[in-house]
């Protein structure tokens, strides 16, 4: 019986899901047009904004000079700040202070200023405007008479305030500051007097580390002065001693033969005997021995050589004596001074201690007046910006302030209407589509194909009238037609009938298929299996005892009951042999099988029934029971599965169903319905559902009206 198709889907279809649920769609529209109606009063009033642009400059506008207090590190911190103003501007105490200034009735009688001010705040908008330094601050509201009046109020509070506490607690450091100033400038008298006395006593007028000690200073030339006196001495005493030794000075010093040599009265005394020894000489020439002048000049020549002699060596002696006291005299002047040295150089390193412990005092009291009065002259350059920079611009200023509005904003009544119905029709047409993808429900024979894995042996439309009845009959008709083709491919004979849930169509089914067989000249007998819940049309039936002997008379039979004990029925594992044994007499049995998914008996009821007809209710069934349905009727793992989806509804105004139909009834085809006359079916049976709903609530109307009258 299965024949292999692909599954259509739900798929979106908006005209039917209109056609399908009329009702559901009106409601929907109707409910979202009551419910959009006051906020279309409310929100379509005209309202009217003003606004005001304050810049918040990245860097601080100086009067003077830049203070890296006042300085952004990085954009972020930018960021934050800009939230910061942003919040500023909200505070109370400003908006407080800007209503107050802007002196005009927006204080309602008997309110409080708390109440007023967070009215005054929830009207107020405050952003920042992208790309910019610029901050805009907002006013909305339906009174337009003071608007731009309090919101310059509130900016000249609040630049006011930003100017004041954009340097934090000004007063406050400039006390404290102020105080420290005093404090150092105490601290630098006190110990300038110090170093003053200190001074007096080391008498020095000058301290510093640079320089170093003086007194240091004058015990280190003093030291090196002493060196020098003992070289000398020891020169003095070495020249002493060798000129005693040796009669002479050392070559650095005139020699006393040097010292005769150039001595000016011998020189003068030797010329003039030298003169007198040459003309003494020059007479002597042509003097013999014997002459008496010879021996004359003779004598005067000898004279001569004595007195230059005798002058020569008492020179020589004079310069000797003066040579060895001038020795002398030098070496005791290098002892006397040396020891002159020591004796200073021993008084100086007494007082040394003392005079070091004080100089470094001094020296670091100097340094200590020298660190305050850097602290001081920061303290003072701090005291000087708070004076200068306190009055700049700093960080805010106002670009533009706020005029008073002229033209309304806002959509209006009339747009918001107009919206209010496209979205009321939007939303009755969106809900009976959104109902269908949430269905999970049965609705048409493909929906079972994905569950069995193969369509449907046959279908059957919902009977309301005299056409969906005699297109059932034709139904009927094509479903025994494929048993018939079925029967002739595997030759089997019985079938079981099962709904999924009670009230699926299975006795029904079974019963109209008897008849049809009958209709068509063809045996069959219908089997009352179902002891879970017994059909009316069994009442008239044979009762039969599942093991007993069959009816004598069974050849002449429609219909067959099989007894039960309460809903179970008696013998089952006996079914399958007695259902061959009537299958011998009847080309179709047709065994009305209990519920699938309720009844035990029905598995057990089926392993007697070679073919299976499962018969799932369109509308009733979901797809998981269905599935379900599926992997019982696998576990049984019969000759044949057939499914049959029953109770198939026809739209309304057209559909596949509801042609199918009426070319059935008018003998024709059908035209194919273009998108204008199915926009008016849709149309039409939309209209046809809020005439019934109006109907429905009229009478709803009437009834609780009439019961209050029966209540009073």
């Amino acid at each position: 019986m299965p024949t292999n198709l692909t599954a259509a889907g739900i798929g979106i279809k908006p005209l039917v899901s209109l056609r399908q649920h009329p009702k559901l769609a009106v409601l929907s529209c109707l409910l979202v047009l009551i419910a959009s109606l006051p906020m279309v009063w409310l929100k379509g009033k005209p309202n009217f904004s003003s606004e005001a642009v304050i810049q918040v400059a990245p860097r601080y506008m100086k009067t003077l000079k830049d203070d890296n207090e006042l300085d952004f590190q990085s954009n972020s911190q930018y960021r934050q700040f800009v939230q910061q103003q942003m919040s500023t501007i909200l505070r109370f105490d400003i908006l407080s202070e800007g209503i107050k200034r802007a002196n005009v009735p927006f204080r309602r009688p008997n309110e409080s200023e708390q109440y007023a001010v967070d009215r005054f705040k929830n009207m107020l908008t405050v952003s920042a405007v992208p790309d910019t330094y610029m901050v805009r601050v907002a006013m909305y509201g339906t009174d337009k008479s003071n608007m731009a009046q309090l919101i310059n109020s509130v900016v000249t509070v609040y630049l006011d305030r930003a100017r004041t506490e954009q340097v934090f607690g000004r007063d406050d450091r400039i006390q404290k500051l102020q105080e420290r100033q005093n404090e150092l400038l105490q601290l630098i008298d006190t110990k300038s007097e110090r170093r003053n006395q200190i001074a007096g006593e080391l008498g020095v007028a000058t301290f510093s580390a640079e320089a170093g000690n003086p007194y240091d200073k004058a015990i280190e030339r003093l030291r090196e002065a002493l060196a020098e006196a003992k070289v000398k001495r020891f020169t003095a005493e070495a020249n002493e001693k060798a000129f005693h030794q040796h009669g002479d000075t050392d070559p650095n010093v005139r020699s006393i033969m040097e010292s005769v040599a150039v001595d000016p009265g011998l020189n003068s005394l030797k010329a003039s005997l030298n003169n007198r020894r040459a003309i003494l000489v020059s007479g002597m020439a042509g003097l013999t021995a014997k002459h008496p002048g010879y021996e004359q000049s003779q004598i005067e020549l000898s004279d001569i050589d004595n007195e230059l002699n005798r002058q020569t060596d008492k020179l020589t002696s004079s310069v000797r004596r003066n040579i060895e006291s001038r020795f002398s005299t030098a070496s005791t002047q290098a002892k006397q001074l040396e020891s002159q040295l020591q004796g200073e150089l021993a008084e100086q390193e007494k007082s040394r201690g003392h005079y070091a412990t004080q100089f470094k005092e001094a020296n670091d009291i100097s340094g200590q007046i020298e660190q305050t009065r850097k602290e001081v002259e920061s303290i003072q350059d701090r005291l000087n910006f708070f004076a200068g920079e306190t009055s700049s611009l700093g960080f805010v200023r106002l670009v533009s302030a706020a005029l008073p509005p002229e033209i309304p904003q806002g959509p209006g009544r009339k747009k918001l209407l107009l919206i209010a119905l496209a979205a009321a029709l939007a939303s009755g047409l969106l809900v009976p589509i959104l109902r269908d993808l949430l269905d999970r429900t049965i609705h048409a024979p493909n929906d079972v194909i994905g569950s069995f894995g193969f369509a449907p042996v046959g279908w059957l439309i919902r009977s309301k009238d005299q056409q969906s009845a005699e297109f059932l009959e034709d139904q009927l008709r094509r479903l025994a037609s494929a048993l018939i083709r079925d029967q002739d491919r595997t030759r089997i004979r019985i079938f079981g009938i099962t709904s999924l849930q009670p009230g699926g169509g299975g006795s029904m089914l079974t019963q109209r298929l008897t008849q049809t067989f009958h209709s068509m000249g063809i045996s069959a007998l219908a089997v009352d299996a179902n002891a879970f819940s017994r059909d009316a049309y069994f009442d008239h039936s044979e009762q039969y005892t599942i093991g007993d002997t069959l009816p004598d008379q069974l050849s002449q039979l429609q219909s067959l009951r099989l007894k039960a004990n309460g809903r179970h029925l008696q013998s089952v594992d006996k079914l399958g042999e007695t259902l061959e044994k009537i299958a011998e007499t009847f080309r179709f049995v047709l065994v009305d099988v209990p519920p699938l998914l309720v009844s035990g008996d029905a598995e057990l009821t089926l392993r007697a029934t070679p073919a299976i007809l499962a018969i799932v209710e369109a509308e009733a069934q979901s797809r998981g029971e269905v599935a379900r349905a599926a992997r019982l009727l696998q576990g049984l793992d019969p000759a044949s599965i057939g499914v049959v989806v029953n109770q198939v509804r026809p739209l309304d105004g057209g559909g596949y169903v509801r042609d199918l139909m009426t070319e059935f009834t008018e003998g024709r085809k059908t035209s194919k319905t273009n998108l204008l006359r199915q926009l008016w079916l849709t149309a039409k049976i939309i209209g046809q559902a809020s005439t019934s709903l109006i109907k429905d609530l009229g009478q709803l109307l009437r009834l609780k009206r009439k019961a209050s009258n029966e209540t009073h």
